[in-house]
């Protein structure tokens, strides 16, 4: 085995440590396809009542809350506090609580360009701390369907050299565990979308 100071010197760490840097960033993409219009998709995505449709029918969260929505014209910024089941049940003896992870979704809506951003916060500061996750939501018109596409970046940051390499496990972790939850809020979303259509008529 070659000594620590043997690998430094021929530059082996810092393209060790270069790797680990590039590799703490995650970037994802998931499609669905919804039996609606662009405009009628997006107008049930922020349709207030929706958050209590998730939380009654999704079995990977056990609370979604409006904490925040301003209504400009042509934008719609919205903030929604969600506590997932935690994936992990415990940790040692020690139950993971599901407050622990729980988190604040900031989103904003632009109507004019069919176009929304979001920004997942953590409250735990440990969270917060080592887990960033951000994207857009974008909307495609299919022939009177919409196909959705979620895109995004996942980071666990602020770790030290020798735990980043830990850090691609955990990101391929929490990225199953996050697809999951928005193929899971796809399916709770297309029910709301047909109890909601006669709504809309």
């Amino acid at each position: 085995m070659l000594p620590f100071t043997h690998l430094r010197s021929r530059g082996v760490l810092g393209k060790l440590r270069a790797y680990f840097m590039r590799s703490r960033l995650m970037k994802f993409e998931l499609k669905h396809t919804f039996d609606a219009s662009v405009d009628a998709v997006i107008d049930a995505m922020t349709d207030p009542a929706f958050p209590e449709f998730m939380k009654a029918n999704m079995k990977m969260m056990s609370d979604i809350k409006s904490i925040d929505r301003k209504e400009q014209p042509g934008r719609l910024d919205w903030r929604l506090r969600c506590v997932p089941i935690p994936l992990i049940k415990k940790v040692g003896p020690k139950e993971v609580p599901p407050e622990a992870l729980a988190f604040i979704q900031e989103s904003s809506l632009d109507r004019t360009a069919k176009r929304m951003t979001f920004k997942n916060v953590g409250e735990h500061p440990k969270v917060k701390k080592h887990l960033e996750n951000s994207g857009t939501f974008t909307f495609r018109d299919l022939g009177g369907r919409t196909e959705r596409t979620i895109s995004g970046e996942l980071k666990v940051t602020n770790l030290s050299f020798l735990l980043k390499p830990l850090a691609m496990i955990a990101e391929q972790l929490i990225y199953s565990n996050a697809q999951n939850l928005l193929n899971e809020e796809a399916r709770v979303f297309a029910e709301f979308l047909k109890q909601r259509k006669p709504a809309a008529a």
